[in-house]
């Protein structure tokens, strides 16, 4: 199945906001609590709305499961409201969306995401990862799966007005999750950029890419 000719249709049959960027931040000290369970403290959605790209990052005010569970509850509702055809992210098939349905399992029946539930269910999962690769394939004749923060900086991409928001994470002797977690507990108006720097510029490469391709 080609891709391509999915999201095309989709996207002549649908409106505007059929497609939304996902993007989660969490807390992980080591890699072997790498899709373990951990916890949860930002969620970042952006989607084309008429008046251009709209982000909304949901924050945790701490690191309890209560905190958690509230975003995402108004994830959840979000989305539900959204109701997007499409939903992509950058290895969101590799880490984002098993963590959200990891969490969707360890809940009760009463306390279940049910938005998410279904939109997961019935959407079209897109994963930019391998889109971008493809795409810089044909650029530049070198196929490999970038790293996000070498993409946004990719020639291919120099045009567009991108947040690029990756380089608050540098940080000399840092490494990057230790970098993320010192924004959100310290750095409140970086770690926003940050997260919102992720969704949109996904979805900024995103509508370059696709609208290319539609006649």
């Amino acid at each position: 199945m080609d891709y391509r000719n999915v999201v095309n249709h989709i996207l002549e049959l649908n409106k505007t906001n059929c497609v939304v960027a996902i993007d989660l931040e969490t807390l992980i000290d080591t890699p072997a609590d790498f899709l373990t369970g951990e916890r949860i403290i930002a969620i970042s959605l952006s989607f084309l709305d008429e008046n251009g790209i709209k982000t909304e990052v949901l924050v945790a005010r701490d690191e309890s499961k209560e905190e958690e569970d509230r975003i995402l509850q108004e994830f959840d509702r979000r989305m539900g409201e959204l109701d997007p055809a499409i939903i992509i992210g950058y290895n969101h098939s590799g880490y984002d969306v098993p963590l959200i349905r990891i969490k969707m399992n360890r809940r009760g029946y009463s306390k279940q995401l049910w938005n998410l539930k279904r939109i997961l269910s019935v959407c079209y999962l897109l994963d930019m990862m391998y889109v971008i690769a493809d795409d810089l394939y044909a650029f530049d004749g070198d196929y490999r799966l970038r790293k996000l923060s070498d993409v946004v900086i990719h020639p291919g991409y120099e045009a567009l007005k991108l947040q690029r928001s990756k380089y608050l994470t540098k940080r000399e002797g840092m490494p990057v999750n230790k970098a993320i977690e010192l924004m959100w507990r310290e750095e409140p108006d970086n770690f926003r950029e940050y997260c919102s720097g992720d969704t949109r510029d996904l979805i900024s490469i995103f509508y370059f890419i696709f609208r290319r391709m539609m006649p």
